[in-house]
Formats: C-alpha cells, structure tokens, sequence
C-alpha cells in the first residue's frame, strides 16, 4: 500500500479537487484506493456527494471510540472508498498525545487496513497542525498541488522546511512531488508563474500541469468526480496523466526518492522547452493563435460574436467574413477553454452547431470553445 498526501497551508490552490480526482482515476485503473478526508471542512466527502455532519470520522479513531474500519463508506465511485470527516475532526488538534507519538497517530491507526487498499490518498488540512503532520509522517509522496500565483507560490517553503524536519526526526525519505493547478495558459502571467515554478522546484515539479476550467466546479456540484462528469475533457486527461505519473513514481523506489542525473535531465529539458515556447510565442501574435468559427443557415441576418475572450462585447476585436451561405468569425486566442453566445438579430442564443455548453447566470446556457495548443509540423 502507497500512501499520497495531497497537501498545502493555503487555501484555494486545488487540494481537495487534486485529491477527489486523483483518487478516481486511480479507482478507474483498478487500484484499490482509500480517500481519507483529514479537513474538517468535509470538502473531500462533499466532493463524492457522501457529506453527512452526523457521520463518525477520524477524530472518534484518535479517541479510542471506534477502529478505522469503522468510519469508512465503501464503493461511492469506482474503486473508491471515502472515510469522511465533520467539523468535530478540528478537535483532534487538542488532543492529549504524547511527544515522542505525536506525529505517529494516524500511521498506527491505519496499519489494521494496510491489506485492503492499493493506495491512500490522504486531503489534508489547510494548515499546519497535528493532522497534516501525521499525513505527511505517514505519507509515500507528499503531493503539493500550486496555483498560478504569488500567493500560490508564498509559504511553500515552509512546507519543504517542515517536511526535512519530519524525515529527520523519524528517519525515512518523504519524496515531494509539485504540481501546477488552476493554470490558464492564455495570460502572460500565468506562463511567467509556470517559468518560475520549473526553475524553483526543478528537481520536484511534475510534467502534468492541470488547467483552470468550469468543469471541475460542476462536477464538484453535481458529487461527482471529473471523469464521470466529462470524462473526455481535457482536465481529465490531465488527471488520468497524474495518476499514471504518481503510480509511476511510487512503484519505482528510484523514481521517488530521486532520479538519475540523465532522467532529471530529459523530464526538465522537456519542460522548460515548453516554458521557452510559450515565452516566445510573446513575440509576433503573443502566443495567439487564428481561430475561425463558421456558422451556417444565417442568410440575411445579423450576426454577432461575444465571449470570455472580448470581455463579452459584441464583434469586439473579430473580423467577419459572409458568404452566401455561412458567416465566419475569425478571432486571435492563446490556448485554452472559453465561452461564448451569438447575438442573432439582436437576440442571444448559444450556438446550435455545438452540443458543448455550461449554463450561465440567466438561466440559459453559454457554448464552450476549447482552443488547443498548435502542432509544429516537421518536414520529411
């Protein structure tokens, strides 16, 4: 059994979504997987739709009351067990412990299921205290989800200094691997955050980055993992990747612990040249590229476009092209997900060629268009 530790002191950097989906796509892989909800907050448990504030955690195993096997609910998605957590599980940070067991609680606690599971995928706390302690004591890989910004990048590391002290008090290795989350390749800045996050942890920083996208917050609505919501979307695949990558790592004591000099070599190399593309596609468009949207059975109409991408105002910055039997909108983007609705006539609609949409505010539904990155061509 492997034990993954989603961890980071801020909040709103993709923990809790990091930890969902990872363990659905590990699920889906036929792995036996534990989701192990350490934040009192309950988001994790919420995430799978099995919240209930009544319900026994964690707290009622450090007390003695009940073993883990107790509080776990069994099969809430494929392969998936959750052992949820309630708002009481902020009282075992004032537990009684003893010094010298401080940090060692939640590892005796789940030697009794060690048999059961393939991996643990552990969300931990929002902080740094006696839980987050105890998972990362416990944990295989401490898994350090990063979102694109200052505050993102504040603070980390403090969570290196902490994880050095805990492998030096207790003598193991305690491997970190960082993650990108809430990237949003269409923003200068967000490619600078990229740059700097592959230079600052070079030796940890994983090949998988995952985007910013609507999606993740209506699966999360509708109690449900990613993969099941839109398992074809790119999000997922990001989440598959890091899933593959993380078993990867863990079944290869060299990879965890540390990789050979030409490995590190080959995965940096790889990533920085996709930071230098992205930094040089500054140049000329900025790293946007020519999108042409066609739409057709128009005749004679007034046809406008506005989306995400032109602050919603109506064929601002695109070039209309008309023929006699479809209308052409051609728009310069950076690579991403945007929305967007036709203004027909005066009138808003989405578009009734594309079946990909997400409801908006007014009670109606804005089409999506994903804009994926260009594929350089070589010559024969």
């Amino acid at each position: 059994m492997k034990i993954i530790a989603v961890a980071n002191q801020k909040g709103g950097c993709g923990k809790t979504t990091t930890a969902i989906n990872l363990a659905a796509c590990l699920g889906k892989k036929e792995q036996r997987v534990l989701l192990l909800d350490l934040d009192p907050q309950g988001h994790s448990s919420l995430g799978f739709g099995v919240y209930n504030e009544d319900a026994r955690d964690l707290y009622d195993v450090l007390t003695g009351e009940i073993g883990i096997e107790d509080i776990i609910l069994p099969n809430v998605f494929t392969g998936v067990d959750v052992a949820p957590a309630t708002k009481m599980l902020a009282a075992a940070e004032h537990l009684p412990v003893r010094s010298d067991e401080r940090d060692i609680q939640l590892e005796k606690h789940l030697a009794p299921i060690r048999d059961r599971y393939d991996y643990i995928v552990i969300d931990c706390p929002p902080s740094m205290g006696l839980l987050c302690f105890n998972a990362l004591t416990a944990a295989d890989l401490v898994l350090i989800p990063i979102e694109m910004s200052l505050f993102g990048m504040h603070g980390i590391d403090r969570m290196y200094e902490i994880i050095r002290e805990l492998r030096e008090r207790h003598g193991r290795k305690i491997p970190i691997r960082v993650l990108p989350t809430l990237v949003d390749s269409r923003t200068r800045l967000c490619r600078q955050f990229l740059h700097e996050v592959g230079e600052r942890f070079a030796d940890d920083v994983l090949s998988v980055m995952v985007q910013f996208t609507v999606r993740l917050k209506e699966a999360v609505r509708q109690g449900v993992p990613i993969i099941a919501y839109d398992p074809t979307s790119t999000v997922a695949v990001q989440y598959d990747r890091l899933a593959n990558e993380l078993m990867f790592i863990l079944q290869d004591p060299a990879a965890a612990v540390g990789e050979s000099e030409s490995e590190t070599l080959s995965r940096l190399t790889a990533m920085k040249r996709a930071f230098e593309e992205a930094r040089s596609r500054l140049a000329g468009h900025g790293g946007r590229q020519k999108v042409v949207l066609r739409f057709y059975d128009f005749n004679g109409r007034d046809v406008k476009l506005a989306g995400s991408f032109n602050d919603w105002r109506p064929d601002q910055g695109i070039v209309t092209r008309t023929e006699n039997d479809f209308v052409e909108k051609v728009v310069m983007l950076m690579p991403g997900a945007y929305q967007y609705r036709l203004i027909v006539d005066g009138i808003w609609q989405e578009d009734p060629s594309n079946p990909e949409q997400v409801p908006n505010y007014s009670g109606g539904f804005n089409s999506v268009l994903q804009v994926e990155e260009e594929q350089e061509t070589a010559s024969a």
